[in-house]
């Protein structure tokens, strides 16, 4: 993996297998900040946030501990990414003129290798509005001006803190980078899918869409 000046990762975990599974060997002697057994995402991450504001990385990088960087080159397009005038975060994929939590229903940019597929959306880079939440990549910006939403706990919702960048009038885009998120589609259980209907009523009302 290319060198950047200083990069940060931070992970949300209850599987120390996992991480060193798939975070630890793509990310190599970079700082590691991994919370343990957290109930809510959304104040997981924002504890980490505040560990980046303390260390001042040139980027943060946050992602789920089944998330591996496969692309040699991810750290530095992601960094580069970053540079761009008024870029606060970048992912993998994500959506445009998002009306819903649901990203994948509406203009999607960018792809993701999955464990049943490869989900291409055929554009790979590109602004959009919403980012798909296992990855997010922060600029020095975002980490000291945004935080994620803890309305809700649990785990799902806390992507919306990419509209949150654009109604800030930042941009938030998709970088060409694979990655094997090592996951299915769908919902894990009945209780995840009810959480997730919850966070995307917050969403739409929070932003009156």
């Amino acid at each position: 993996m290319a060198s950047v000046v200083d990069v940060m990762y931070g992970v949300c975990t209850n599987s120390w297998e996992r991480v060193q599974r798939y975070v630890t060997p793509r990310i190599g002697d970079r700082p590691l900040v991994a919370l343990w057994n957290q109930i809510s995402i959304a104040e997981a991450y924002n504890q980490i946030l505040a560990v980046a504001r303390d260390r001042q990385p040139d980027m943060l990088v946050l992602l789920h501990d089944d998330l591996e960087l496969t692309d040699p080159d991810a750290e530095t397009k992601l960094w580069m990414a970053t540079r761009e005038p008024d870029v606060a975060l970048v992912g993998v994929a994500g959506g445009r003129d998002v009306r819903s939590l649901a990203w994948w229903n509406h203009e999607t940019v960018g792809h993701q290798r999955i464990e049943t597929q490869l989900l291409d959306f055929g554009t790979r880079t590109g602004d959009v509005d919403l980012l798909e939440g296992s990855l997010l990549a922060f600029a020095p910006w975002a980490y000291h001006n945004l935080r994620f939403d803890e309305f809700l706990a649990g785990f799902h919702g806390y992507d919306e803190i990419a509209l949150g960048a654009r109604r800030a009038g930042k941009r938030v885009v998709v970088a060409d980078v694979d990655t094997f998120h090592h996951t299915h589609l769908g919902f894990t259980s009945p209780q995840s899918q009810n959480q997730w209907f919850l966070a995307d009523a917050h969403f739409r009302s929070k932003y009156d869409l």
